[in-house]
């Protein structure tokens, strides 16, 4: 607290005139919620009766609901960012069309089919090797008596 009060006799000093009336302003604010709050959570923590235990149960309830908030917030913004990404995809497929034609289109997608399952039998094939020259290095260790 004590770094805080000195910081805030800085700032509310002379030297920064533009910043001390919001600073100053700040501080009787927060000066004010102090005084509010901490003779409310000493109750509490005191005596805790039916009126506190209603306090803490609104307070954790405002604090769901702003829970809830962020959640729906959150949601939102992952609906907002699929929605978008299905028009805009189907907008782009639409100017492609528009721009190719139908036919330009099946030629597009047959060779790009073609150069995909050319790639695909390429890896495919490297994998088998792969496997095998493993297969054959296992035995290898197999023979000569183990891994280490």
């Amino acid at each position: 607290m004590d770094v805080v009060q000195d910081w805030a006799g800085h700032f509310l000093g002379g030297n920064h005139a533009a910043y001390s009336s919001y600073i100053y302003q700040f501080y009787s604010i927060l000066n004010t919620l102090k005084s509010w709050l901490l003779p409310l959570i000493d109750q509490v923590v005191r005596k805790p009766d039916l009126a506190t235990i209603a306090l803490v149960l609104i307070i954790v309830l405002v604090s769901l609901k702003i829970v809830n908030m962020l959640v729906q917030t959150v949601f939102f913004w992952f609906r907002l960012a699929k929605t978008v990404l299905f028009w805009g995809g189907l907008a782009a497929l639409g100017l492609w069309m528009w721009g190719r034609g139908p036919a330009g289109m099946v030629e597009d997608v047959q060779y790009w089919q073609g150069t995909w399952r050319s790639e695909y039998a390429h890896e495919k094939e490297a994998v088998a090797r792969l496997a095998k020259q493993g297969a054959e290095y296992g035995r290898q260790q197999a023979r000569q008596g183990g891994w280490f």
